[in-house]
């Protein structure tokens, strides 16, 4: 394996942990206030991202595929399901972080509130 290839590899696997934080970030208004992305912005820049991390997929299997061994198969498909299991973690949050609350399980949190707690100093130890 040349340099070349391991940093392109490498890097086709690091571009969705830029890409979707980056697109979160600027569409949230209370970190962007009035520079924040429009509905059409989230949806072409989601669009962009899917396209741009299908076509890295498509060359990280060409990759694996050259390699032609099978206990090099079962290690990139164990590492792949639970590559892509993170990305799609990495999704869901950000669909919950531009307003899809419907698919948020559980208790949540606001990101444009700030929690306050009650505890005075007198609780300290004794």
């Amino acid at each position: 394996v040349s340099t070349f290839d391991s940093s392109a590899f490498s890097g086709l696997l690091q571009l969705p942990f830029a890409l979707i934080p980056v697109l979160t970030f600027t569409s949230l208004p209370s970190v962007m206030n009035d520079f924040a992305n429009g509905l059409f912005w989230k949806v072409a820049g989601g669009l962009l991202i899917l396209l741009i991390c299908s076509i890295n997929m498509y060359f990280v299997v060409a990759y694996v595929m050259a390699l032609n061994h099978m206990a090099l198969y079962v290690g990139a498909a164990i590492l792949s399901v639970a590559y892509l299991s993170f990305v799609a973690y990495l999704t869901w949050l950000c669909l919950v972080a531009l307003g899809l609350s419907f698919l948020a399980c559980g208790n949540t949190v606001s990101v444009t509130r700030t929690l306050l707690t009650d505890e005075s100093p007198s609780h300290a130890a004794k």
